[in-house]
């Protein structure tokens, strides 16, 4: 969701397809035409899917976008409002929001972000649900929220996001303070924790590389794994380059064990450090007492969870946000 998308890089933090978590850059139909006289609601469809979808959307864009019968002049209660229309999904609103802060997380293109986005922030009530964020007229950025449902009071939402070059997060993380930007209303389904039960599931094994670590912060500050022997592999280049290291104590003494994994040192990534230290202390009923949330690189999403169902834990159980 920026890292991916669920890392708020690629997410993006980055996801908010499954292309977004894996690493790849989220596809989006862009930005609807615009009329000289009112903003426009352009419906764009195409048959396609993947990459012959993206070619064909802006083949579409090309030849119908700017035709009469494709675009229709919106009423007064729709002046702020634009929206874009494939057949794979539902159209996506864009509703005015503001910048409330704008702070560096950790050293690198790293950003703490708080949102004000109204009203919109009611609809977000499971983690690992994201928002698509437009800074002017620049295509769509995917970012996983990283605060809580409900942490925040008055329509505020909190992103951990990178700044990749060229990408609307480089945009965002530029931003001061008081600045205007666009938000989607919440989507995703988020974590689906109900196939965690507390009744079957006693160990839950988190695991978030970069900015991926922005939604499993969410899951973790909502308390939902409360009373569960959770443990965190979270893996980052160094120690500068390390996001909310001043929650991780706060994570411990909630009863979360942390495992940071530096990719700079001789550790090896995340996945290499469960194999080598975490598989030997999964439960002898791992197939039924063990799940797992997932969130960063798609190598480590992919190495993770193939060394998770060899053990017998069912895919079922092994959780992404997307």
């Amino acid at each position: 969701m920026q890292n991916t998308l669920l890392r708020a890089s690629s997410f993006p933090a980055g996801v908010s397809t499954r292309r977004a978590v894996q690493g790849h850059a989220p596809f989006s139909a862009g930005s609807a035409p615009r009329s000289r006289q009112l903003p426009v609601v352009a419906f764009l469809r195409s048959s396609h899917s993947g990459a012959e979808a993206a070619s064909a959307l802006r083949a579409s864009e090309r030849r119908a976008a700017f035709s009469p019968s494709h675009v229709l002049k919106a009423g007064p209660s729709r002046r702020t409002a634009v929206r874009v229309q494939a057949n794979w999904g539902a159209p996506v609103e864009f509703q005015p929001a503001k910048v409330v802060s704008n702070t560096s997380a950790a050293a690198g293109p790293l950003h703490k972000v708080v949102l004000d986005v109204g009203t919109l922030a009611a609809g977000y009530t499971v983690p690992g649900q994201f928002v698509q964020v437009k800074v002017g007229d620049s295509k769509p950025g995917f970012f996983a929220i990283a605060s809580a449902p409900g942490a925040h009071q008055g329509g505020l939402l909190e992103f951990l996001i990178k700044g990749a070059t060229g990408t609307t997060a480089e945009l965002l993380c530029n931003l001061q303070a008081g600045a205007d930007v666009s938000v989607s209303p919440v989507m995703g389904k988020g974590f689906p924790l109900d196939r965690l039960p507390a009744s079957t599931t006693s160990a839950v094994l988190m695991f978030a590389t970069g900015s991926g670590i922005s939604p499993i912060r969410a899951v973790i500050d909502s308390g939902a794994l409360a009373g569960r022997d959770v443990t965190l592999y979270y893996g980052t280049r160094n120690t500068d380059s390390t996001a909310y290291l001043d929650l991780l104590p706060v994570w411990e003494s909630r009863g979360v064990k942390v495992v940071q994994v530096f990719s700079e040192s001789k550790q090896g990534y995340v996945h290499d450090v469960f194999e080598r230290e975490g598989l030997s202390r999964l439960p002898a009923d791992a197939a039924s007492a063990v799940g797992a949330l997932l969130c960063g690189h798609k190598g480590m999403c992919q190495a993770v969870t193939g060394l998770l169902t060899a053990k017998g834990v069912p895919p079922e159980k092994i959780l992404l946000n997307f």
